[in-house]
């Protein structure tokens, strides 16, 4: 039997707040331990906001106490009408992002952005790099963005019913 929660691991780096992607300074995720998966996808949530948010960064590191480094990553987003409009469900194409940023996240109630961090990557950041962040700021210096950030970290190195710990 196909079991999801023994496969993926759920992590809450960022909990719904009115405040979540602070205005023009930004706000950086809890930082997840990618050592015993291959693969972390981050999934942002817009809420009940006309606000876009405007840049939004991958970086990795060392520990959770140091992940800065910009890193390359895969997105698309799912934001084509509001929640539960018709075509709110349907997602973009992967994408390449740069280190600079993925797009605009439009401002679109239920809004989704779909963020794909490859563990090769992050190991590629730099020497015993094995942690990953997510980094979002809204520039337009227009009210704060409502929203959260999930993380699903897959592909385990070691899979077993109750999946290794992400947060150190």
């Amino acid at each position: 039997m196909y079991v999801l929660s023994e496969r993926c691991k759920f992590v809450n780096v960022l909990i719904p707040v009115a405040d979540a992607f602070t205005t023009g300074v930004g706000v950086v995720t809890d930082i997840v331990h990618m050592e015993n998966y291959r693969k972390c996808t981050f999934i942002i949530i817009t809420g009940a906001t006309s606000i876009a948010v405007q840049t939004v960064r991958v970086f990795a590191g060392v520990s959770n106490a140091v992940c800065a480094t910009p890193i390359t990553f895969k997105f698309r987003t799912q934001a084509a009408a509001a929640v539960p409009g018709v075509g709110s469900d349907v997602p973009t194409a992967l994408a390449n992002a740069t280190i600079v940023g993925l797009p605009t996240i439009a401002s679109v109630v239920g809004g989704m952005a779909i963020v794909e961090v490859d563990a090769a990557v992050v190991a590629a950041a730099g020497a015993n790099f094995d942690h990953c962040a997510l980094a979002l700021v809204d520039t337009t210096a227009a009210a704060a963005q409502i929203g959260c950030v999930l993380a699903i970290l897959s592909e385990p190195r070691y899979p077993q019913d109750i999946l290794q710990t992400a947060i150190d």
